[in-house]
Order: C-alpha cells, then sequence, then structure tokens
C-alpha cells in the first residue's frame, strides 16, 4: 500500500462521512461503466482478483446495482474497505447477484490504489449454500456491521490488526496463541456458513465457534491494510493458497463476533506487495 502520510484533525476530505460517500460514489461509478465520475490520481494502481489493468476494464463493464454494501472507514489512514452483492448479467443475459470487495485508497484528495476482489457461481463454497452465495449474504442484511461502538467497547488499532493477523496463524492442531472470539462468533465464506456446527476435514465443531484450530493449513503472510476502530471492523487481504481473499472481521468487547470473507478465482499473486503489518 502506497501511503505517504495520516489524516490530521484539519484534513476535512478524510471524515468519515466524506469517505462512505465517495465509496458510494465507487459503486455509482461501476454501475455507470464511468470511472470518469471519480477523483482518480494519474497513477491509481487497479487490480482484479490480483490481475492489474486500467481502471474501466474488467468488472468495469458489466457491473449492475449494488444490493448490499457493509463499509469500513478508515479515518486515520484515509482508505476504506466494502463488502458488497452486486447485480452482474450472466450468460443468458439475467441479473443475478455476485459477491464483491473493494479497498480504496487516498492521497492527496485523489484516489491511488483500488483492490477489487470478485466471487461469482464457480468459486469457492459459492454453490454450497441453498440459493447461491450471494443469496446467502443478502440473507444477512440485518448484521449491524457499521454501527459505532461506545468507547468502552472499542478495540485499539493494535488490537485488531493483531486479531486479524493471528487468526490465519490458527490453521493449526494446537495455536500458540489466537484471536479472541465471542461465544457465539459466526463466519460467512462467500456466503457459505462454516459455524453451523457438525464436521469439517474431519474435524469436529461446535456451533458458533469460528476457531479454525485442527484445520492445518500454512498462510502465505497477509496485509491488514485497514481498521476502523469507530466501528471495530477489521479487515485482512491474503493469497489464501492460491484464492485472493479478504476477511473482515466485527469486534465488540475486545472479541470478534461476526467474519465474512470474499474469495476469488485462482490467480498467482495479489497483485500487492506484502508489507509489514502497521503498528500504529
Amino acid at each position: 500500500m502506497i501511503f505517504s502520510g495520516v489524516a490530521t484533525a484539519e484534513d476535512t476530505f478524510c471524515t468519515r462521512d466524506n469517505l462512505k460517500s465517495l465509496t458510494n460514489k465507487y459503486f455509482d461509478a461501476i454501475a455507470a461503466h464511468d470511472p470518469s465520475i471519480l477523483p482518480l490520481a494519474p497513477n491509481v494502481k487497479f487490480t482484479e482478483n490480483g490481475k492489474e489493468m486500467k481502471v474501466g476494464e474488467g468488472f468495469w463493464k458489466t457491473a449492475g446495482k449494488a444490493l448490499l454494501t457493509r463499509h469500513l472507514i478508515d479515518t486515520y489512514k484515509c482508505g476504506t474497505h466494502a463488502q458488497a452483492v452486486i447485480e452482474q448479467k450472466n450468460a443468458e443475459g439475467k441479473n443475478r447477484p455476485i459477491l464483491f470487495g473493494v479497498r480504496l485508497q487516498y492521497e492527496n484528495k485523489k484516489i491511488t490504489e483500488i483492490e477489487t476482489i470478485i466471487a461469482r457461481e464457480k468459486e469457492f463454497a459459492f454453490e454450497m449454500s441453498e440459493g447461491g452465495g450471494a443469496n446467502q449474504v443478502l440473507k444477512t442484511k440485518d448484521q449491524d456491521w457499521e454501527g459505532i461502538l461506545p468507547v468502552g467497547q472499542r478495540s485499539s488499532r493494535l488490537a485488531m490488526i493483531a486479531a486479524a493477523d493471528d487468526y490465519f496463524d490458527m490453521f493449526t492442531e494446537e495455536p500458540i496463541f489466537g484471536t479472541p472470539f465471542a461465544k457465539p462468533c459466526h463466519r460467512w465464506e462467500n456466503g457459505f456458513q462454516t459455524t453451523k456446527g457438525g464436521t469439517f476435514a474431519g474435524k469436529g465443531y461446535p456451533p458458533g465457534d469460528c476457531s479454525p484450530k485442527g484445520l492445518v493449513i500454512k498462510h502465505n503472510p497477509r496485509r491488514v491494510p485497514l481498521v476502523d476502530v469507530e466501528a471495530g471492523i477489521v479487515v485482512a487481504y491474503i493469497h489464501f493458497g492460491n484464492l485472493p481473499d479478504f476477511h473482515m472481521f466485527k469486534m465488540r468487547n475486545g472479541k470478534v463476533e461476526l467474519i465474512q470473507a470474499v474469495i476469488g478465482p485462482q490467480s498467482p499473486s495479489m497483485g500487492w506487495p506484502i508489507e509489514p503489518l502497521c503498528k500504529d
């Protein structure tokens, strides 16, 4: 992530209301197939499922209206992340919902980075849920992701970054440390709820348990680029095996209550350099 500074109290551009409005403008722009309405930096970098391309290509040409959006607003780093369900026409020309995520980074009031992940029917776990993964995410529309937490229920940026990072190190038989999970905690991966309880990978998991303990996967380095302390949301981007992925975590009182993940198709890389985790 290219970042040369942080927003100051005097910087009225990087406010919660303004950044959310600009993210909504991004969804309007892709639905209109018109990137010219956005404040793009001349050297803006854009990736779709790990592939770098010109703004206006790829999903820009076929995106429809957003049916659901969830916003992470990081006023400190002047960036946003959003999970969305968006309409797109299928091969028969009929609209159907797909899963989408976008990270926007601003500098000098311009968008300098656009990172998107898209999941459709053939992607991981998408069709494991009745009616398809996007429709299952729409059923979670009443989850409270954006509500501003009372100060006493918030966690520090450092604690939230650690919780997101530690999650991926818990994919082992016996983790030596771990993310603090609420009881219950629930997770959706491409719309498939993986915390209903039962057997997965030969392991028995109780309902409402977000711990991946016992599922052994060696994970690649990840980025935790944005944190919304006020709403209690942190997002991690990772090349999950060979799949571009983001996991979005909702925290309250120091514990993770909800996880939503969007996982795209195979790609050689995420298309972005791995950086040391932010510690401020």
